[in-house]
């Protein structure tokens, strides 16, 4: 879904390198692993990292603000919840919250961006 929004590059891990903007998506945590598998309904917690360009920068800054926005083009909230199943792979996906970082060291350089946690349920096998 974050590929829908104009201008974002989007990688599935976290890479050596970054091109601003950019949104780096970690692998979901289970915060109740044996109460998840119990219910056979996995409650997953993911994070997407956005990184828009340098602390200074306040075209990054307005950037992450726009990415942050809960609707919009550029709304990542907005980008998910609008297929809430994430194509038939999830049973329900909402976005969370969204946590500014402001300064954040990535390879090296330091970044102004945020976190989006999201709420994801799922089968389990």
């Amino acid at each position: 879904r974050l590929k829908t929004i104009p201008g974002l590059n989007v990688a599935r891990y976290f890479t050596g390198s970054i091109v601003p903007p950019q949104a780096l998506v970690g692998i979901p945590a289970i915060p109740e692993y044996y109460s998840t598998m119990a219910k056979r309904i996995m409650t997953l917690e993911g994070q997407v990292h956005i990184f828009t360009g340098s602390a200074v920068d306040l075209e990054g800054q307005r950037a992450l603000a726009s990415f942050a926005n809960p609707s919009g083009a550029s709304s990542v909230k907005a980008a998910f919840e609008a297929d809430r199943k994430l194509g038939g792979v999830v049973e329900d996906a909402i976005v969370k919250e969204f946590r500014p970082l402001n300064l954040e060291e990535y390879s090296t350089f330091q970044y102004y961006g945020g976190v989006f946690t999201l709420q994801i349920y799922a089968r389990g096998t």
